[in-house]
Parts: structure tokens; sequence; C-alpha cells
């Protein structure tokens, strides 16, 4: 059925969203480590759930989308 070709892709989709966002985060996170100063708060707290809950909303979406349109 379309609809659960296009789940298979969101799924996917959301999948790898979650790690690339997880290597960016973290890219962010030790980047930001050695240019500012620790005070306790900052990117380097937050940056990898923002990318990993970003990242995965994209890639659902986008997902989603490739899903629908190759059916």
């Amino acid at each position: 059925s379309p609809f659960v070709h296009m789940l298979r892709d969101a799924v996917g989709g959301a999948i790898a969203g979650l790690i690339a966002g997880l290597i960016l985060g973290l890219a962010i996170k030790y980047i930001s480590m050695v240019l500012l100063p620790f005070d306790g708060e900052g990117p380097d707290l937050i940056a990898p759930f923002i990318g990993m809950g970003l990242g995965t909303l994209v890639g659902a979406i986008l997902g989603g989308l490739v899903g629908l349109k190759n059916e």
C-alpha cells in the first residue's frame, strides 16, 4: 500500500536525521567548548539535543515527501 511505503521512508528519514543531527550537534558542542569559555550555560550543553530533534523532524518530513512522490 502507498501509505506503508510512505511510512517506511518517513521512519528511515527520521532515523537518518537523528544520526546526522547528533553528529552535527556534537560537532557544534566541541567547537563551542574550544572557542567559548565554560560558564555552565551555552550551546555546548543543548546543541546535541536540538540537532537530534531538528534532524529527526526534517528527516521524517522529507522522507515522507519522497515516499509520497515515489508512489
